[in-house]
């Protein structure tokens, strides 16, 4: 057996310690008032050591259940054998691309809405596996840190728009920069992004940054395009049904197209595949099944201590000599008949 956290212990004897020089403290103080009220009289009182005992008794009680109680946030624990461990599934990062040509119209009801719609029934196939999300646009953001917890990844994505995503722009060289970031302590043996985007970048190198997170960190970079190669208008607002359109400096309304082939480069430098979102999202839980359920298959086996937990047996001891303590009668002093009847 071993203690978690021993540190407690130490910590704890001292507070024990001062607790029982204060008790000695002022049960000697107590006795001295008490030799001062009764004065002579006080040898005259029958039951005085028997009070005396009964103090002790309920002081040692109450010491003897905190240091119970001490011992179990101690944490002890038993060890046994190693074991081991295969973990099912693995961990893989979304970055979705969060920008406003994102919010064109090509597909139904926007490009943003699929992708999310799609990135749901992933996680309905992603049992056991842990997933993270970024967002994207001018910088990148880190929405959802790596969680099985997929009901709050959920809440996060569904507060995921086009226009709270700043600052402005396309830029997924940063988007991939906080997966690397994020990833960088993890000691995975398989790691993996999934880009969804439309592959608009004005800013950045992608290509670039994708091939080295491969060399250096060994991450897999898929990609999944969205929207159409005709394209169509960024819709902003709608009021009343009429809708608001992105225009450029010279006031045209502007037309945001797919591009496919830059997506398809940044797949092929970070070893990845490439495919092309459909309206249904079936593409993508494609993909899933075709490249990272293997390597989620495939997860190491780790070597672990399988600790068993052994403080309920003292905080049970601790908080019974507790209680004892409170149910334990006071003892009144009392004086004989003679000292009743006679004065000295």
């Amino acid at each position: 057996m071993r203690f978690a956290y021993p540190n407690v212990i130490w910590g704890g004897l001292v507070f024990l310690l001062v607790l029982f020089l204060v008790y000695l403290w002022s049960n000697r103080r107590a006795k001295k008032r008490l030799r001062i009220f009764l004065g002579p009289a006080i040898n005259r009182v029958a039951n005085l050591s028997a009070v005396y005992t009964r103090n002790r008794l309920k002081a040692l009680t109450l010491l003897l259940g905190l240091f119970f109680i001490l011992l179990a946030l101690a944490r002890p624990v038993i060890e046994p054998e190693d074991q081991e461990i295969k973990r099912i599934g693995m961990d893989y990062f979304i970055v979705l691309d969060g920008s406003k040509s994102m919010l064109a119209t090509d597909m139904e009801p926007n490009r943003l809405e699929t992708a999310k719609k799609a990135i749901k029934r992933l996680l309905n196939v992603s049992k056991g596996d842990r997933v993270g999300l970024v967002v994207f646009a001018g910088n990148g953001y880190l929405r959802a840190p790596i969680t099985f917890d997929f009901a709050a990844f959920n809440l996060v994505l569904d507060h995921v728009s086009g226009s709270n995503t700043y600052p402005g722009g396309t830029n997924l060289e940063k988007g991939l920069e906080r997966v690397a970031h994020a990833m960088e302590p993890m000691d995975l043996k398989n790691k993996a992004v999934i880009v969804i985007s439309d592959g608009e970048e004005l800013e950045g190198d992608a290509i670039g940054f994708a091939r080295k997170m491969y060399n250096d960190q060994g991450i897999v970079t898929h990609t999944v395009s969205v929207g159409t190669l005709e394209g169509a208008k960024i819709e902003l607002y709608r009021r009343k049904d009429k809708p608001t359109y992105q225009r450029d400096a010279f006031g045209g309304e502007v037309i945001s197209r797919m591009d496919r082939a830059f997506l398809r480069r940044v797949a092929e430098a970070g070893r990845g595949k490439f495919v092309e979102l459909d309206q249904e999202g079936d593409a993508l839980v494609n993909l899933y099944h075709e490249s990272l359920k293997p390597m989620g298959d495939d997860a190491d086996v780790t070597t672990m201590k399988g600790y068993v937990e052994f403080f309920p047996i003292p905080l049970l001891i601790g908080l019974l000599l507790i209680f004892v303590q409170t149910v334990i009668p006071e003892k009144n002093i009392r004086h004989t008949p003679r000292a009743i009847l006679i004065d000295e």
